[in-house]
């Protein structure tokens, strides 16, 4: 969520109060009554082709399986501009119009959840799906002990790295999780291959949310995180000593260079760089470059800390202005199911939401993409779940930034942590 949608959003719950009243009138039926089918809306933000059509034929299934009682009707948002579909959802929140499904970014529902925009749906999904949803969709979804959004892809964030650089200079990359480079180990992999025009690695794709995303999870591997586990706090957090910790040896890589602190998007697949933190998302693009010869890693951990990697992607969710819960339900849990979190996995070359899903794809059971498998089922840290993750993403990937610039660690994560605190006592706290 960015910054523009969280001041939006914030002023239209404070003026319209988010009752959470029933207003919608996308449906002409109510569930039982009459025998005219229901209509079910569903809003999403256009993504790529592939993508979209993957959306479209999934509702075509479902509408076809239950032809004659339910029907859903997909609006595809284009995003003209960065916040055209928030600012429809924010019009939808202020005359209790929202469509009865809604798709949300990942660190968005804690958000939608506290405003009311969203109801739980933890009547409706089942303990074998919980447990079979990968653990970092559990945490994503949930707000104050309640589910309200299923995931339908996951995503993560790997070590890639470059077979023909590490050959050269005698480096084996671990392939098992439990000999995962340490935070030294990959420094000391980036200052032996830091030569003749090559960086040690590639880590930063731009200077907003991928900051959060990524590099939370250095706060995570040394036995903290930049919020307290219920997202009310950054003070002692984001700023404790295993915070300062973190930041300090990210700033060491910037301040020897080890990196590129504004690279040029394709400079790994040049061969420009010998390691980069990257996703699933990387991979596709790989393929217009036959010279590079590529590996996975894990992501680095902390030494004998924690092993974590980042997650997260869009979810969906039923608003709270819906007068067919029950049937949106029963489509959100069709469209999760096993065969939509594999067929979602395939399209847009994401790991899957489910871990039966992994079952069906086997390219999974293998490097290099089972480490990538391995940590979005066992390790894996969604971003964290707060009401006020658009201040605090906003703050920490500013004050990432500045550090990694050459500014004070300490007085920058001193200032996030003041920051989101008053933001949250200002707008949340009971």
């Amino acid at each position: 969520m960015q910054k523009g949608f969280y001041i939006a959003l914030m002023a239209v719950i404070l003026l319209t109060g988010c009752s959470g009243q029933s207003n919608s009138s996308n449906v002409k039926e109510e569930s039982g009554k009459g025998d005219k089918v229901i209509e079910l809306n569903f809003w999403r933000p256009q993504a790529k082709e592939i993508e979209d059509d993957f959306y479209a034929k999934r509702i075509e299934e479902f509408n076809k399986k239950n032809e004659g009682r339910i029907k859903v009707k997909m609006e595809v948002i284009t995003r003209g501009n960065s916040f055209a579909y928030e600012d429809k959802i924010n019009a939808a929140v202020a005359s209790h119009t929202l469509p009865d499904i809604v798709a949300m970014d990942g660190p968005n529902v804690a958000n939608y959840a506290s405003s009311d925009i969203i109801i739980p749906l933890d009547d409706y999904f089942t303990p074998e799906d919980m447990s079979d949803f990968v653990p970092s969709i559990v945490q994503q979804g949930t707000y104050q002990g309640k589910f309200y959004a299923a995931g339908l892809n996951e995503s993560s964030v790997v070590l890639f790295y470059n077979k023909k650089i590490m050959d050269q200079y005698g480096i084996t990359p671990p392939d098992k999780m439990e000999n995962a480079w340490s935070w030294d180990q990959w420094y000391d992999v980036m200052k032996k291959t830091s030569k003749e025009g090559v960086f040690g690695t590639n880590m930063i794709n731009d200077k907003g949310e991928w900051m959060t995303y990524a590099f939370e999870q250095f706060w995570i591997s040394n036995g903290t995180d930049i919020v307290n586990k219920e997202g009310t706090k950054a003070e002692g957090f984001v700023n404790s000593p295993q915070g300062i910790e973190a930041a300090t040896f990210l700033k060491k890589l910037a301040d020897e260079k080890l990196f590129n602190i504004d690279p040029k998007p394709t400079e790994f697949e040049e061969g420009k760089a010998a390691t980069k933190l990257g996703g699933p998302w990387n991979i596709p693009g790989f393929e217009d470059y036959p010279d590079l010869e590529w590996g996975i890693t894990y992501f680095p951990k902390k030494a004998g800390g924690t092993q974590t990697a980042p997650s997260g992607s869009w979810a969906v969710g039923i608003s709270a202005d819906s007068k067919y819960p029950k049937e949106s339900a029963e489509f959100l849990q069709w469209f999760t199911n096993t065969e939509g979190s594999m067929g979602m996995a395939k399209v847009i070359s994401m790991p899957a939401s489910r871990k039966s899903a992994f079952e069906g794809m086997s390219e999974y059971d293998n490097l290099p993409l089972r480490v990538i498998k391995e940590q979005v089922t066992t390790v894996s840290n969604a971003r964290p779940v707060t009401p006020a993750y658009p201040v605090l993403t906003q703050k920490f990937a500013e004050a990432l930034t500045d550090i990694m610039m050459g500014a004070d660690v300490t007085k920058s994560l001193n200032n996030v942590a003041k920051t989101y605190d008053e933001e949250y006592e200002r707008n949340f706290a009971e």
